[in-house]
């Protein structure tokens, strides 16, 4: 009868531990996400987690700063006379213009992500510059200074909740604004993701810190719609178009 009266109650706790088991998984923010085109609001649950004195750039999607406008982020004194220097033609020869940002720049750009989520790491495709970033969520440590410095850098990533939390490292410099303005390769950048929406949307917030450049710290909100059946198309940067850019006078 005691074995009996334990497999019953075995039994009864079956859907308790189903559930538990279930809310333990993290979301899966796996599939195609189409950027919201227009200017992303911040989203009250990932603004708590946001640092004080973030400066909020209102950039995303296709808006962009004009010639030496940075969203209200304060720059070093070296990063200021760098932007001043900067010449846009440069931007458009045949030997720049299909040289690619960091993540700081492209993951808010005008194009969709694919991720594909597993256990172990996170695989998400930027169409834009056909990127591929690869976040451990391993529980792996920080990689050593001397370790590679790419245009994607080196992830890891964490589950607090409904939260993805993600801290890049080892980022070539690159533009932020695409005004002027780059990071150095020693920036930091914490984003977090989350599904709204009934998983509808996709939302994240990335903030970046870099004493090189900046003496502020910036945050972006970016926000994708999920679209089914979709993916990732290759992005096919022709450098031959720059030969008929014609600066404005």
């Amino acid at each position: 009868m005691k074995s009996l009266s334990r497999a019953v109650a075995v039994m009864a706790m079956c859907p308790v531990l189903a559930v538990a088991a279930a809310a333990a998984r993290p979301p899966d923010l796996s599939g195609f996400w189409m950027l919201v085109p227009q200017v992303a609001q911040p989203d009250p649950e990932l603004a708590r987690h946001v640092p004080a004195d973030a400066v909020v750039m209102k950039d995303t999607g296709a808006a962009e700063f004009g010639r030496m406008e940075f969203g209200g982020l304060k720059l070093t004194p070296a990063a200021l006379t760098a932007a001043r220097d900067w010449d846009p033609q440069q931007e458009m020869t045949v030997s720049n213009a299909c040289k690619a940002p960091s993540i700081v720049y492209a993951l808010q750009g005008p194009f969709p992500i694919e991720i594909f989520q597993g256990t172990e790491l996170l695989v998400m495709r930027l169409e834009y510059f056909d990127m591929a970033r690869v976040i451990f969520l391993d529980g792996r440590g920080p990689w050593p200074d001397s370790a590679p410095h790419t245009k994607t850098g080196y992830s890891v990533g964490h589950w607090e909740g409904g939260h993805l939390v993600v801290t890049t490292t080892h980022l070539k410099a690159a533009t932020i604004t695409n005004n002027g303005l780059e990071h150095s390769d020693r920036i930091r950048v914490t984003e977090r993701f989350r599904l709204a929406d009934g998983g509808k949307k996709l939302v994240a917030t990335q903030v970046y810190e870099d004493p090189q450049v900046l003496e502020t710290r910036g945050v972006r909100y970016i926000e994708w719609r999920r679209v089914e059946g979709d993916h990732v198309h290759a992005y096919d940067c022709d450098p031959a178009f720059a030969e008929n850019y014609k600066p404005e006078p």
